[in-house]
């Protein structure tokens, strides 16, 4: 008796491990497979400097966490303002995906970004035709398939030491050549 308990119990166990996963473990899967293609073709968007293809996956009502002085505000418009911004002081910037982990609505992606300064960066940053690099990671909360939400980093330090820009607070910004 004891033995057969054991039998039907390990049946039962066998039968539960091999029918693949639940209907809410495949929800997830989906949802996080969308939400990892969402974040893949934001990147690519940048990458091309494809507005349409960028306004696709960021929602009416995205909030940018981001302290970047170049990002004003939030919204759609903005986000794809703050690329058109940065595309026009580094017309070639390009990021490689490094990492991206996507946990539910979460996806974080680490790239090195890479450009050339041939425009203006702003008041008092003049183009230097110098190329730069630097590391950045974004961390974006998903609803629906859009970005609703996002934090960033971006190693500026390291690119306005490549482009000879003195980040230390004394006079012009421009390096002397």
């Amino acid at each position: 008796m004891t033995q057969n308990i054991f039998l039907l119990a390990t049946a039962a166990l066998l039968a539960s491990c091999g029918g693949g996963p639940t209907p809410e473990q495949k929800a997830l899967m989906d949802k996080e497979a969308a939400n990892k293609a969402a974040f893949e073709n934001i990147s690519k968007a940048w990458n091309t400097g494809d507005e349409k293809l960028l306004g696709e996956y960021i929602a009416d009502n995205f909030v940018n966490h981001n302290p970047d002085p170049m990002i004003e505000g939030s919204g759609k418009e903005a986000y794809i303002k703050a690329m058109k911004t940065y595309l026009a002081s580094s017309p070639d910037m390009k990021a490689e995906g490094k990492v991206m982990l996507v946990d539910g609505d979460w996806v974080c992606g680490v790239a090195m970004i890479k450009g050339t300064n041939t425009g203006d960066m702003g008041p008092g940053m003049p183009a230097t035709n110098k190329a730069w690099e630097a590391s950045g990671i974004d961390v974006v909360r998903f609803e629906n398939g859009k970005a609703v939400e996002m934090w960033s980093g971006f190693d500026v330090m390291k690119m306005m030491s490549d482009l000879g820009m003195d980040m230390g607070g004394g006079g012009d910004m421009a390096a002397e050549k």
